[in-house]
């Protein structure tokens, strides 16, 4: 599955993020105050409009954040938000400001693969269904139709399915 996503073209990739933002827009996920939403790596699904989107509408958009404790925290972010990159080529503000996860509506959730359960595969450190574990908010695949899979079979009893699959019409 990694190995198809790097070899989408910069415009596939466009086009492809694209439908999710289109399926996004179209949706009633648009309802939420707060968002958490990934900044991209690795030729994943494209976030930049879809946070730009939210900005427009006066939504709080916040990312995630590995701590030097290994943690996964939601940092805040705007329009006037100043990056540096991370150990893992990941975009982070220059100076964090860790919010409450608690006040996140909706989190957008990037993996390799997903299957029609809402279960993932992800890059194997559990970031996600650790920082999951404890609260109960909206939670959106944001995903390239392709990554979507019947099933996957080796599930831990740790890990927290995404409610929501990408509809691609």
């Amino acid at each position: 599955m990694r190995n198809k996503r790097h070899q989408l073209s910069e415009s596939d990739r466009k086009e492809l993020s694209g439908k999710l933002l289109h399926f996004f827009i179209g949706s009633d996920l648009i309802h939420h105050d707060s968002y958490m939403v990934y900044m991209p790596i690795d030729n994943e699904a494209d976030t930049k409009d879809l946070i730009e989107y939210l900005f427009f509408h006066g939504k709080h958009v916040y990312i995630p954040y590995i701590n030097n404790m290994n943690e996964m925290l939601a940092v805040e972010i705007d329009r006037q938000t100043e990056y540096i990159t991370d150990s893992f080529g990941i975009k982070i503000p220059r100076d964090p400001v860790i919010a409450d996860k608690r006040k996140l509506d909706a989190i957008i959730i990037p993996g390799i693969a997903f299957d029609k359960n809402g279960y993932r595969v992800g890059y194997g450190k559990g970031y996600y269904d650790r920082f999951l574990c404890d609260i109960d908010p909206m939670t959106l695949a944001w995903c390239y139709d392709f990554q979507i899979i019947d099933k996957i079979d080796d599930l831990k009893n740790t890990d927290i399915p995404v409610k929501r699959l990408p509809v691609f019409e």
